[in-house]
């Protein structure tokens, strides 16, 4: 089977938080991943993600993996595809969200 029989959806954030996958009906932390897109939806202008390879809150700039800015007002959808295989996570997906209603991603885990 090839790459994309692994292709899978998060669990929609709505706030700061780790990215989770459903197994077998609970969250659990998504932990590896190569991530293929990204889709936000706004609560005002100039909404952000920044999504760290890490698990908790830290945010170490160091694993930053991801930033991506949109949104000139509310309401407004933005999904971010990313090239080839994507970016890969090693360790986990924690997200900082700012001026973001929702977000998921959408990629191999």
């Amino acid at each position: 089977m090839g790459i994309t029989s692994k292709v899978r959806q998060s669990v929609a954030l709505t706030a700061d938080g780790q990215f989770q996958a459903l197994v077998g009906g609970s969250a659990v932390n998504i932990t590896k991943c190569n991530i293929m897109s990204v889709f936000m939806h706004a609560s005002a202008a100039d909404a952000e993600i920044k999504i760290y390879n890490e698990i908790g809150s830290a945010k170490t700039a160091a694993k930053l993996i991801y930033h991506g800015k949109f949104a000139s007002a509310a309401n407004n959808s933005r999904q971010f595809d990313l090239p080839g295989a994507g970016i890969y996570a090693d360790t986990g997906l924690y997200a900082d969200l700012t001026n973001c209603d929702f977000c998921y991603i959408i990629g191999t885990f």
